[in-house]
């Protein structure tokens, strides 16, 4: 599975749509948001540019950026939770980059909130 798959494949959900409505942005935005945020963690690029960088390319303002973050974090986990076992360990590493993003993006809470939500999603479920 590639980034542009999950991209694909959650990119016209009716969740997606929400999360993009709710953070002010068209669902066309909230596409290149979610590939840039992907690539992004994909190329191991640092939390502390995560927000300038998507917002750099999309045109986006980066208070949008930070509020749609948190809400693709569970669109990601459901869709690594349905992928095939082989690419689990792929969508893991990666969804573990966008949490370790997330985290650090100076959010409102100091990110607090979203560390607490990125350790619910990526914890141990043993």
């Amino acid at each position: 599975m590639d980034l542009r798959g999950i991209v694909s494949s959650i990119g016209g959900s009716d969740a997606l749509n929400a999360a993009a409505g709710q953070a002010g942005i068209a669902p066309d935005q909230a596409q290149s948001v979610l590939q840039g945020v992907l690539e992004h963690a994909a190329s191991g690029g640092g939390a502390d540019s995560v927000v300038d960088a998507i917002a750099g390319k999309t045109g986006l303002d980066p208070s949008q950026i930070q509020a749609f973050l948190p809400q693709v974090m569970p669109l990601l986990q459901g869709h690594a939770d349905g992928a095939a076992a082989g690419d689990q360990g792929m969508l893991g590493g990666l969804l573990g980059s966008v949490g370790g993003l997330l985290g650090a993006s100076g959010s409102a809470d100091g990110g607090g909130g979203l560390m607490g939500l990125a350790s619910g999603l990526f914890g141990d479920k043993s």
